[in-house]
Order: structure tokens, then C-alpha cells, then sequence
């Protein structure tokens, strides 16, 4: 386990902003309940519900999911193939965690931190507040699925040992203490699937946090200075993995900057400008400026283009409803008086929206242009639905009167409409075709 020295200066300072941001963020998203009554950001498993910014998704809505991810994928492409390994350093939870790990550590062992003659209590001090840490960050974890209102209640009642989540959470703080507060840049060096495939997306024009060798080398050899590179390896010391930056890109770089304001700090006393800073490398080789626009960032940009269209085109085009609609396979299509057919279908509804709606059903014979009368039960088959509430009914369809030759077609194509009754433009169509007994 690797103790990095602390190092101050205006990356740290940047950085310490952006975390500060995504830590208040995670910890704070999960409480947000928004004016309707919906929380701001909850995973409902069990429920198969997921409340996103005021929306209202589930897992029948797949393409919506295939977006999400291809816009997810495609962005780190993107950002990583133009400023590099820029999540691992400044939004990554196991840099966030590691560096507050580290700063817990200082504050209650001062120098001691990392020593081997550190006292015990002292130790056991650090180990006890890094488990709190990880339990609070594992609490507000498990509340992007279960509300955390619920959660305190049933702590503060000595009630959520017999829930699911006690466990979860159980061991997610097991698993935090343990990854963050002792396995750490092992992880990012020998675990991490990003850093295994960084290099086959960066190149040399990408802005990474990158030594200028050319500046550098050959560094000083006792009292022979031939580079600028005055070997204080200062950068290695305050490196979280452990690296040596002047050796060039590697696995282990999480690009966090520390590296750069320590020989920024260091070549400030030499009066010259740091040799490690984010640089392209083609930078350094040839000293023209960045290319940004290139074959490599320009396909990505592209792609993520079409996908981010498509998901907006998606959400834009999204109807709030959602209705499964199947044939009742044990009471197949009956020949009534007057030369009508009648039909059984099993309808499930769920309204998933964020408010209450009330909805009416339909259904045609699409090949005719004839209205079909639905009997649901429900007067003038209309009904209200609850935000994210279902509704499983079982309805009869009765055909209007089918000549002879109607009745020889074989089938006979329909669909039932579910509209929004405050909003007749919003409504979902759902295809059905019926089979037609003979005579």
C-alpha cells in the first residue's frame, strides 16, 4: 500500500473543488424528492421503477437503456481520446476516496501517517473513522435504490436488520474499507478494465498529464546537470501509484495531477517552467500546438452525435404509458349471434408518469375501419392510475356484425388504444389480431 506525500498547488486546488462537487452531489442526490413526490434519482428494483431528474422509466423501455450505455461508452472514448485519463484522476470514486482516506489519516496522525511507529490508538482511531466513511458511503449508495428516508427510520428504530439492505450496505462498507483503505492503487494498476485499454485510445496529440523529456533528459547525475530534470523525484513521491511520470504513459498513471505541481513547485526554485504539466506528446516533440481535431476524435464525436440525437429524439418522442397487451390462449375467439366474433385479452397497464392520470380504452378493427366494443369492466372504460401504479385487467372485445366474406378472411387485424384522457394526443396503440373461428 502506497502513502503518497501531500502536495499542494493549483491542479490540487482545481481538483479539490471538482470532488468536493461530486461527493456534496452523491451524498445529497438521493434526498432530493421533487414537487410531485418523486425522488430525484431511485433505482427501484423490486418495484422495476426508475425515477431519473422527474421521469418515470422501467425495463420494458430497453432502447431507452442501449442509449444510455452507448452514450456512456462513446463519451469516455471521446474525453478520453482528447484530454486523456481525465475520469481516473478527477471524477473517479476510488481517487475521491483514496485521497479523503489519506486526508483522514493526516488529520489524526499528523507525520505518523504511514509509519510503522505510529501508535496503536492512533491507528485504530484512522481504521475506525474510515469505517464510518465507508458506511455513510455505502448508506447513500444503496439509497439510489431504496429511499433513504425509510433506511434512517428503520436504523434510528433498530428495525433494518431484518432488511435486505442492512446487508448490502454491510458489505459494501466491508468492501470500501478494505479496497480504499488498504488494496488502492492496486486496484487502478492491476484490476481496472479502463486503464488496460486508455493507450488504445489515446495517441499523441491527446492532452494528458505527460513529462517533457526533451526538456528533461538526460537528468542530473550528482553534480553534472545536463538536463532540467534536477532528479529530486519529487514526482514520484507524492504519486498515488507509485509510477515514475518521466518513464512515460503507463498503466498506472491516473493522471491527478500531483505530479505536476510538484515539479512545479520544485522548478519554480530553479526559475524555470515545470517539466511535467498536460501536455500532448506530440507537443513536446515538435513544440507545435495541439491538434484537437483529428480522424480518431472526429469519428467519436461523430458517433457520440448520432447517439445523443437519437436518445433525445427517443425522450422527446416518449409516451408515458405502457400497456402489454395477449390473447387469452385458453379462451380462444368465439362466433356470437349476428355474425360477431368475441374476444378475451389480458391487458397489463402501468402509468409512468410522475403524476396521476386517468386513462380510456379503445379498439378498432384496423382492416375495416370499424370500432370494436371493450368491455373492461370499468365505467366507460375509464379508470386513474397513480404514478408508476399497475393495472392487470382482462377485457372482451365484440366485433360489430362481418359479412360472410369477413368472416373467410382467416384473422382479423385490431388494435386497443389507451389514451390519456386529459391529453387525447397522448395515447399508446397496441396491435392484436384475432383469429376468426367458422361457422
Amino acid at each position: 500500500m502506497i502513502i503518497s506525500r501531500p502536495q499542494s498547488g493549483k491542479v490540487r486546488t482545481r481538483r479539490n473543488i471538482v470532488m468536493s462537487f461530486l461527493v456534496g452531489l452523491f451524498l445529497v442526490a438521493p434526498w432530493v424528492v421533487l414537487p410531485e413526490g418523486s425522488p430525484l434519482i431511485r433505482l427501484d428494483i423490486p418495484k422495476r421503477m426508475f425515477h431519473l431528474f422527474g421521469g418515470l422509466f422501467i425495463p420494458q423501455e430497453g432502447l431507452i437503456l442501449w442509449f444510455f450505455l452507448l452514450t456512456m461508452g462513446l463519451s469516455l472514448f471521446f474525453f478520453t481520446s482528447v484530454i486523456g485519463r481525465v475520469w481516473c484522476g478527477w471524477g473517479c470514486p476510488q481517487t475521491i476516496y483514496t485521497d479523503l482516506f489519506d486526508r483522514i489519516g493526516r488529520f489524526v496522525l499528523d507525520s505518523k501517517y504511514g509509519k510503522k511507529d505510529a501508535s496503536i490508538v492512533g491507528k485504530y482511531t484512522v481504521y475506525f473513522i474510515w469505517i464510518v466513511v465507508s458506511f455513510i458511503a455505502s448508506f447513500h449508495w444503496i439509497a439510489y435504490f431504496v429511499s433513504p428516508y425509510e433506511m434512517l427510520a428503520d436504523y434510528m428504530s433498530f428495525s433494518a436488520f431484518s432488511e435486505t439492505y442492512f446487508y448490502f450496505t454491510l458489505f459494501f462498507t466491508a468492501a470500501m474499507f478494505i479496497d480504499i483503505g488498504f488494496i488502492r492503487e492496486q486496484f487502478c494498476r492491476y484490476a481496472c478494465p479502463y486503464a488496460r485499454f486508455q493507450t488504445l485510445l489515446m495517441d499523441e496529440h491527446s492532452w494528458n498529464v505527460t513529462y517533457d523529456f526533451k526538456r528533461g533528459e538526460p537528468r542530473r547525475d550528482g553534480k553534472t546537470k545536463i538536463g532540467d530534470c534536477i532528479a529530486c523525484n519529487m514526482c514520484v513521491v507524492v504519486c498515488p501509484t507509485g509510477i515514475d511520470i518521466r518513464d512515460g504513459l503507463q498503466v498506472g498513471c491516473v493522471a491527478c495531477g500531483k505530479c505536476v505541481d510538484a515539479c512545479t513547485s520544485i522548478m519554480a526554485k530553479e526559475n524555470k517552467k515545470t517539466l511535467i504539466g498536460y501536455f500532448s506528446l506530440k507537443q513536446i516533440e515538435t513544440g507545435d500546438k495541439i491538434k484537437w481535431v483529428r480522424p480518431r476524435t472526429v469519428v467519436y464525436a461523430i458517433l457520440l452525435g448520432v447517439v445523443l440525437t437519437g436518445a433525445s429524439i427517443q425522450l422527446l418522442t416518449r409516451i408515458p404509458m405502457s400497456m402489454i397487451a395477449a390473447s387469452n390462449k385458453s379462451m380462444p375467439p368465439i362466433l356470437i349471434p349476428d355474425n360477431k366474433i368475441r374476444a378475451f385479452v389480458a391487458l397489463r397497464i402501468q402509468n409512468i408518469a410522475p403524476v396521476e392520470k386517468e386513462f380510456q380504452l379503445t379498439a378498432f378493427d384496423t382492416r375495416h375501419g370499424k370500432e370494436i366494443l371493450i368491455r373492461s369492466g370499468e365505467e366507460n372504460n375509464q379508470f386513474t392510475l397513480g404514478s408508476g401504479e399497475i393495472k392487470s385487467i382482462s377485457v372482451v372485445l365484440e366485433t360489430q356484425t362481418l359479412s360472410e366474406q369477413e368472416l373467410n378472411e382467416g384473422y382479423l387485424p385490431g388494435s386497443i388504444v389507451l389514451k390519456n384522457i386529459q391529453d387525447p394526443d397522448e395515447k399508446l396503440e397496441k396491435k392484436l389480431s384475432l383469429s376468426l373461428p367458422r361457422k
